[in-house]
């Protein structure tokens, strides 16, 4: 028999094998209008002695842990010949069969009614599956193959990264399984080709589900393509897209909770807006940032986070770098796609300098300590008060700022870009997808700029440590100011004051080293005059400022646990600062400042 042939048969052998071998999940929705689906789960050739399956406790692209194992219910178990068999439930997310034949089916009811990256949303519209939030699974088969059918009601389609094969969706295992989101509705598609430099052409698709009109669905997926090919250009070609295609699957519905949350080969976007037309730019910067995760965090990822592990939170070291710096590139490339302008970029960069800046915990603490939080903050579930805001500062803006700094400085002392350091990581550790260290990110910033020196300088100082980069400086050669914006105004702290019943009542933590921390005032506290003058809303407290200049003293009358107490205020310069152009600061700009500014913001997917 001719050796081609032979071996034809040994791979589809291989592959029924497989399928056969399989967990095999369905899917139901008859009851999608009261948001619950019927999930089934057959195991094949389970192992000897007690089965134990579960849901997850966290999710691909969070950090914290959710609990999903709250939103299932009506757990059954059955044998091989159909008879209902004994599954107890051992802890609030796990189950245990104790006796079984070799082959198990499991059913249960999905509650599902929040759309966002984390969990999972059902109703008479569409099927917002975040697989985490949505499937058992079993911890000691994560590497059997996974299979789902959906039953669908009439005109939905199946849109997800699992890859289609006879009526089912497949998955090679349960990371793969997991990192795949599906939308299941009556969705519009959008789809384009995108050529690498080795020729190899791979399918973009916009997969939308909500409202909008023609004219802005075909300017959006106008402005999607812009941003691809500026992503790609950072990095040279895209990744290889399993099953040769990506998919932004977009939700806006006035349901939905806002959110973006990359994945291998797709991310999900969600907004909440009656259609695209309201929310077409704020859904963009969402793009722009997920997008940039197909090449860091999906395929350049931190030791720290290999691998993912679905029974707890994960801790990272190194966020600063893998959402910070995509955060800062998420916003260049909306600039370099002409869709937002450098004066937009560069206010938005000094938002986030002022947030990072003048937050007391970036002040104390490094990157990587914020990296470190994320197990807490993001989008973690306590009750208890806590201590954020003075501990405490975005990995987001923190890499975004720290980001700048080392594109800045290296423009201008190497004539390098952040755009070579990170082709160069993307070569050492996203196309070969070994996962890096901290210190290999070091070694990656020596090489390129031929200085270990500078590069262990700027990770002692930076990522290391806590100082902070000289951005008056870096920035002025582009034709940036960065300077204070109310550089003559008194401030009495940047605490939420909110009133009620009258009173000025400090409702978030005193932020450490303000004249309201140094003063005493706290959360709770009541404040009723500011020297003789009566504190009777918000504007009372603006307006009386305006009359004072930093440095002056004040007499605080407040109110703590019910009795009336005094102290003294001393007020400080506002602290807040902004980019803005020299061309608005009245300064000039010089053809050396133009062509810096277009070398870093001007498009590069024609280079």
């Amino acid at each position: 028999m001719n050796k081609i042939i032979v071996l034809l048969i040994l791979l589809s052998f291989s592959s029924i094998l497989k399928a056969q071998n399989a967990i095999q999940y369905t899917v139901s929705l008859e009851n999608a209008v009261h948001h619950e689906a019927s999930i089934s789960m057959v195991i094949p050739q389970v192992p000897a002695g007690p089965l134990k399956v579960r849901m997850s406790r966290s999710s691909p692209g969070r950090y914290a842990t959710h609990e999903f194992g709250k939103n299932i219910y009506d757990v059954h178990a059955y044998d091989i010949d159909g008879a209902e068999i004994k599954i107890n439930q051992i802890e609030g997310d796990v189950y245990e069969i104790p006796n079984h034949q070799g082959k198990v089916k499991i059913t249960y009811t999905l509650f599902a009614n929040w759309v966002d990256g984390t969990y999972a949303g059902i109703d008479h519209r569409h099927a917002h599956l975040n697989m985490p939030a949505s499937f058992m699974w079993v911890p000691t088969m994560q590497n059997i193959p996974m299979e789902v059918k959906f039953n669908l009601p009439l005109n939905w389609k199946v849109a997800t990264q699992l890859i289609p094969k006879n009526g089912v969706y497949y998955a090679p295992n349960l990371q793969y399984f997991m990192d795949s989101p599906t939308e299941l509705s009556n969705y519009q598609l959008k789809s384009w080709e995108v050529k690498n430099p080795d020729g190899l052409k791979q399918k973009i698709n916009i997969v939308y589900h909500g409202a909008t009109s023609d004219s802005v669905f075909n300017d959006f997926e106008n402005k999607v393509k812009k941003v691809v090919i500026e992503a790609q250009a950072v990095f040279g070609e895209l990744p290889k897209y399993e099953n040769g295609e990506y998919r932004f699957l977009i939700d806006v519905l006035p349901t939905h909770a806002g959110d973006g949350m990359e994945h291998r080969n797709s991310t999900i976007i969600t907004s909440r807006g009656e259609s695209l037309d309201q929310k077409a730019e704020d859904v963009l910067g969402t793009v722009s940032h997920e997008y940039f995760h197909a090449w860091n965090v999906e395929r350049i990822r931190p030791k720290t986070l290999e691998p993912f592990n679905f029974e707890k939170a994960n801790m990272s070291d190194g966020l600063w770098f893998a959402e910070g710096f995509t955060q800062y590139y998420g916003e260049l490339l909306l600039a370099r796609a002409g869709i937002n302008s450098p004066e937009d970029f560069a206010s938005l960069q000094g938002n986030f300098l002022n947030a990072v800046l003048n937050a007391p915990g970036a002040n104390k603490y490094s990157p990587i300590f914020m990296s470190q939080r994320a197990v807490f903050v993001d989008a973690g579930v306590a009750i208890d008060q806590n201590n954020h805001a003075n501990i405490f500062s975005s990995y987001y803006l923190y890499g975004d700022i720290t980001a700048l700094a080392l594109d800045l400085t290296l423009r201008s002392q190497f004539k390098l870009t952040l755009d070579d350091y990170m082709k160069a990581v993307w070569k050492a550790h996203g196309k070969t997808e070994i996962a890096y260290n901290i210190s290999d990110l070091e070694k990656i910033l020596g090489e390129i700029t031929r200085s270990e020196d500078f590069a262990k300088t700027f990770f002692s100082q930076y990522i290391y440590g806590s100082q902070k980069a000289d951005y008056e400086k870096l920035l002025a050669p582009a034709g940036f100011v960065f300077r204070r914006s109310q550089p003559n105004a008194a401030w009495i702290g940047n605490s939420r004051i909110v009133m009620k019943e009258g009173k000025a009542i400090v409702s978030s933590a005193a932020i450490k080293g303000t004249p309201l921390y140094l003063a005493g005032l706290d959360a709770g506290d009541a404040i009723i005059k500011m020297d003789e003058n009566n504190i009777v809303n918000e504007q009372s407290i603006l307006g009386f400022l305006k009359t004072k200049s930093p440095g002056e003293m004040l007499n605080i009358t407040y109110e703590r646990d019910g009795k009336t107490m005094s102290t003294t205020l001393k007020l400080a310069n506002n602290p807040a600062v902004e980019v803005v152009t020299f061309e608005k600061a009245g300064l000039t700009i010089t053809p050396e400042i133009e062509a810096f500014r277009k070398s870093w913001l001007n498009s590069k997917a024609s280079n």
